[in-house]
């Protein structure tokens, strides 16, 4: 239970730093370099400590980590976007429902149907979806930042959606014995990507993005390390349940005390409803 505790604190800490960040940096591909910079790190020591002999994973395990890091990038950088935009509290507790599109590809690919309450869930995680990223009927004929800026939130879910469908792939098509190799290489492919794009911006770093950025990998990586440890000793539905839950309601407890975002009554009802879609959607069958 500890580590599930810590998983879903380190977690929180990723959107809260992200809205902290956000305030007071508009470089974001360095915030994003030194966040995977630190994770890359942080997964090779990891990698080392558990003697993996690198040459012994195949071209096809190399391959998924390199997609997956790709669509980390992609979905790190929408979520970034979307909490400078749109608030840390309906953005992180949106990204909850990417746990939709591993559920659905699941159906399509693997073959695996969801319970009844499943279903539920997923009907429950659609409705919070259009809830929160469609604007209200008052601001439909004003365009607004804030009414273009929801729309942001769907892109952001589907993309984080296929990133967490990834380990799965990995787990049916890859030798679980790499999975060290698999982490280490989605951090270092999403760390290139954002070299590549600060060089190309010709942007020199601020102290204000190595330093949160390098939170924020702290947090990247062992939000994902303890989580597949409390796997180890909890229940699946329990872990998934629990660390999505709590983060939802950790960042909208601190947006509640601290950052008062002003969240309307149809977010509100909407988080709820992410709460409800999680809990369904992790019952055990």
């Amino acid at each position: 239970m500890l580590f599930l505790l810590l998983a879903t604190i380190a977690s929180a800490g990723n959107a809260l730093t992200m809205k902290f960040a956000g305030a007071r940096s508009d470089n974001a591909w360095a915030l994003l370099l030194f966040n995977y910079l630190a994770a890359t790190v942080l997964s090779a020591l990891s990698a080392i400590r558990a003697g993996l002999a690198l040459p012994e994973v195949t071209p096809h395990e190399w391959v998924l980590g390199l997609v997956t890091g790709a669509l980390f990038i992609t979905s790190f950088a929408l979520l970034q976007l979307n909490v400078r935009v749109n608030g840390a509290t309906v953005s992180s507790s949106l990204t909850r429902m990417g746990a939709v599109i591993p559920m659905v590809l699941s159906i399509a690919l693997f073959g695996e149907y969801p319970t009844l309450a499943g279903t539920a869930g997923i009907v429950a995680a659609v409705m919070a979806t259009v809830l929160l990223s469609i604007p209200q009927r008052a601001a439909a004929d004003t365009e607004t930042p804030a009414y273009s800026a929801r729309k942001l939130l769907v892109p952001m879910v589907i993309a984080g959606g296929l990133a967490d469908t990834m380990p799965k792939v990995f787990e049916a098509t890859g030798n679980p014995a790499h999975e060290e190799a698999f982490i280490l290489m989605t951090f270092a492919t999403a760390f290139a990507i954002c070299l590549v794009m600060l060089l190309r911006a010709h942007e020199r770093p601020a102290i204000v993005d190595i330093a949160c950025g390098t939170m924020l990998g702290f947090f990247n990586f062992f939000s994902t390390d303890l989580m597949l440890r409390a796997l180890l000793e909890l229940p699946a539905y329990v872990v998934y349940t629990g660390f999505s839950m709590g983060v939802v309601l950790i960042v909208y407890t601190a947006n509640e005390l601290v950052m008062h975002e002003g969240l309307t009554k149809r977010d509100h009802a909407a988080l709820a409803l992410v709460i409800l879609a999680l809990a369904l959607i992790n019952l055990p069958s």
